[in-house]
């Protein structure tokens, strides 16, 4: 192995502790679901689409991965910090709107039950996502049960 190598391999394992650190503050309960999305980087040495963004839902049901695939660490970088933002943006609105009055567990300020609350709010939940989210991969890969990773 030639010195270039070894410095190149210390940048990437460098760069990816870094985003590591950022990407461990990162830990999104969906109360809906009961499940709890965390997040993963990897690099693959030689692989198109080398620098890699896992997200792992757990539930009850188990557990689903999605393996995001990007070209570059400033792609991965700006996926990892819209998932803190989309993290932060859908902490206010469970705060806003699935709060719960106190003596009234399961059920909203605005009198929706919490066995509704996917279906009431899982579209806007998804839409801040789908508007956060913006720095798309190049390829996705998604193993394990059906259910969505999504807010």
């Amino acid at each position: 192995m030639n010195v270039t190598s070894e410095l190149r391999r210390d940048a990437i394992s460098n760069a990816l502790a870094d985003l590591q650190r950022v990407a461990d503050t990162f830990s999104l309960p969906l109360p809906t679901s009961k499940s709890v999305i965390t997040l993963q980087v990897v690099f693959v040495a030689e692989a198109t689409s080398a620098w890699r963004l896992i997200e792992t839902a757990r539930s009850n049901g188990g557990r689903r991965r999605q393996m995001l695939c990007f070209d570059s660490l400033e792609q991965l970088s700006r996926a990892v910090e819209e998932r803190l933002a989309w993290q932060r943006a859908d902490e206010q609105f469970v705060a806003t709107h699935m709060a719960t009055p106190a003596g009234s567990p399961g059920v909203t300020v605005d009198w929706v039950h919490s066995l509704q609350f996917e279906s009431i709010f899982g579209p806007s939940r998804d839409a801040i996502r789908k508007e956060l989210c913006a720095t798309l991969p190049k390829r996705t890969v998604t193993w394990g049960p059906a259910a969505a990773l999504s807010g």
